[in-house]
């Protein structure tokens, strides 16, 4: 994994120096070297985080007569098929290096080579003799990518600051993407949360001349090539999965850097440190989040997965105080109003314990639960489902009160999925039908807009699912919003802030490709989620993991940033007076919601009222961290720093 950045201009001459300033801002994503290349109409940077061909994979990587360049942040992990494949066919390499494949297979079958791709990847390449940029991500979004268009000049980065440095465009709040952060609590590709800055979405190919821009996209999830042939049960699913996962698992070990496995204590990451160990027989390290006296900690089960695997783990403490004093450095990283990236600010602290453990590379469970139907969601909605069957809609209240409270959920939270259980039409019309998140959206939302300043768009419409089955459908709104907006920008951003790369064996092509063709019944089996992974891996897993039930990572919002080690963090941010200072957000109002938040912790208003305090927290903190002087500063630091560095 690195950082990559460029400048395409199709009707002048670009001068490389920005650029140079661009990917010094993103050192952090690649500390092992840097590289600036130009040509007439383009430059590239790249900062390299090495990992394959570690003495001789540097970027840009070119063909055989230097008309197609490349710019790689990622992994192809087939590359060594494809390189035997290219050599066959008369191409010469020159490296060792994954990436070099790319300007070969784009000779051979043009913007289609993305789709020969096997890894986790955005690429950027320029070809010369069509004058052209083209601009790629994997299928589902593991790696970022972002791009600024004025006039016939493109602007791209992998962080979005990388393209702020440039000081080719002005740094401003775009409506629709704060619109999206109050609502899903992350952006929507293609927008963000600034002005004229755009996600490159999943899944798409895209090539920019002086033309303009055309896209395709070339990857649907759960879009069956044979939708006739029946789907996978019993045995044979369970064997099959297990085939894939451990596969997935054996192709993100690296050979030349340590790796290790990002170990929570649950299921999904303890299978990979499982397979990993006893079925790929890796030499890894674990390593743990210890929240120190909270009820939150889990490091009781990743230490029994350590032990019962003869691994190495180690922690990473984290306090309330610790959380505090890191999360302006998490918004610097996340470039958005991301409330519950805030949340998951102490894996900043992981990934910096990881890389001075020697580590380079880890792996984590990002993407199971989103994939293999994880969440309570599915099993309640099944049930629902079942009820509505046999004409007992009735007794739905009295489900989502005993379910809720089996769950452990804030009291009172039954009364709002009741709510907004009547309104399933409504959100049926709109989003295809009920959205898994929908609980979530529809609470932060009701507790953020009195505190709004002036309206703002709706939020943005997510696309349809495939037919499919129907769990299948709900499952593609998870890589819709929280795959590539939610999930993946955690590992992504604040495993890079300081150079370790996170791999997620969940969302390996395969693996993908065959969820897509597994019967829902065995991903939600007689009340249990995730059956066709816990039957895979209990042999090589302790009984008390393979059983317990889903606990998702939380640090105590309340306890932690809005009050005791937080309240100067939150007096400083949520006060009347910060709240007129920034104008977004209504003064009385914003202040009455943190008051409600703590003096309500435990219920369910209590609850919706920290998620809004995290999200209004937040964004005022990423206003201040990207106020234009203090990306200048930042900028021209990174540049002076780069220097020493040379």
């Amino acid at each position: 994994m690195c950082g990559i950045s460029g400048i395409a201009d199709f009707a002048a001459a670009v001068d490389p120096e920005p650029v140079r300033a661009m990917s010094a801002i993103m050192r952090h994503r690649g500390p092992d070297g840097a590289a600036l290349w130009s040509d007439r109409n383009v430059a590239f940077g790249f900062q390299r985080l090495a990992i394959v061909d570690v003495a001789h994979g540097a970027q840009p990587t070119a063909d055989e007569d230097d008309t197609v360049r490349v710019v790689c942040n990622g992994e192809i992990y087939n590359h060594r098929e494809l390189r035997r494949a290219l050599t066959a066919r008369g191409h010469r390499m020159r490296s060792g290096s994954d990436a070099e494949v790319i300007p070969h297979l784009y000779e051979e079958y043009g913007d289609g080579f993305v789709e020969h791709l096997d890894g986790d990847f955005a690429i950027a390449l320029w070809d010369r003799r069509k004058q052209a940029l083209v601009l790629t991500r994997d299928r589902v979004g593991v790696k970022p990518l972002f791009y600024h268009r004025r006039g016939s000049r493109v602007v791209f980065a992998s962080e979005i600051k990388g393209i702020m440095a440039s000081g080719l465009c002005d740094i401003a709040v775009d409506p629709q993407g704060s619109a999206d952060c109050l609502f899903y609590g992350h952006t929507i590709a293609p927008h963000t949360f600034w002005r004229d800055i755009r996600d490159l979405e999943p899944g798409t190919v895209a090539t920019l001349d002086a033309s303009g821009m055309r896209s395709r996209r070339y990857f649907t999830i759960f879009e069956r090539p044979d939708p006739d042939r029946p789907l996978l049960t019993g045995r044979a699913a369970v064997e099959a999965f297990g085939e894939r996962f451990t596969a997935a698992v054996a192709k993100r070990i690296p050979d030349e850097v340590r790796g290790g496995v990002a170990l929570s204590g649950g299921l999904d990451s303890s299978a990979i440190a499982a397979v990993a160990a006893r079925r790929c027989g890796a030499p890894l390290s674990t390593a743990s989040v210890a929240l120190v006296g909270e009820i939150h900690d889990e490091t009781s089960m990743s230490r029994l997965v350590a032990r019962s695997l003869g691994v190495g783990n180690f922690e990473a403490e984290m306090t309330g105080a610790r959380a505090c004093e890191l999360l302006p450095t998490s918004m610097w990283h996340f470039e958005s109003p991301f409330w519950y990236g805030g949340v998951a600010t102490p894996f900043l602290d992981l990934t910096r314990r990881a890389r001075e453990q020697g580590l380079t590379v880890a792996m984590s469970g990002d993407g199971s639960d989103e994939l293999l139907a994880g969440y309570d969601f599915y099993r309640l909605m099944k049930l629902s489902s079942r009820l509505d069957s046999l004409k007992l809609g009735a007794l739905q209240p009295m489900l989502w009160q005993q379910a809720t409270r089996w769950i452990g959920a804030p009291g009172g939270i039954d009364r709002h999925i009741t709510a907004v259980a009547a309104r399933f039409e409504e959100y049926t019309a709109r989003f295809g039908q009920v959205p898994p998140w929908i609980y979530l959206w529809s609470a932060l939302d009701a507790a953020v807009e009195p505190a709004l300043t002036q309206p703002l768009p709706a939020p943005s419409a997510l696309p349809l699912p495939p037919r499919h089955t129907t769990l299948h459908r709900q499952l593609h709104f998870e890589f819709s919003t929280r795959i590539p907006h939610w999930v993946l920008p955690i590992s992504d951003r604040l495993g890079m802030a300081h150079g370790i790369e996170v791999r997620v064996p969940y969302l390996d092509r395969d693996v993908i490709d065959l969820c897509a063709e597994i019967h829902p019944n065995m991903l939600v089996h007689r009340g249990t989620e995730k059956y066709v992974l816990k039957r895979a891996v209990a042999d090589i897993l302790p009984k008390q993991i393979v059983r317990r039930r889903k606990k998702p990572f939380m640090t105590p919002i309340a306890a932690w940033y809005l009050s005791g080690p937080g309240a100067d963090l939150a007096g400083d941010h949520l006060s009347q007076a910060a709240a007129r200072k920034h104008g977004l957000f209504d003064p009385v109002a914003t202040e009455r919601i943190w008051r409600t938040a703590v003096e309500r912790s435990g219920t369910w208003e209590g609850t919706a009222a920290e998620w809004a305090s995290m999200s209004i927290l937040c964004t005022h903190l990423v206003l201040e961290q990207f106020h234009p002087d203090r990306v200048r500063s930042a900028a021209a630091q990174a540049l002076t720093t780069a220097g020493a560095v040379a």
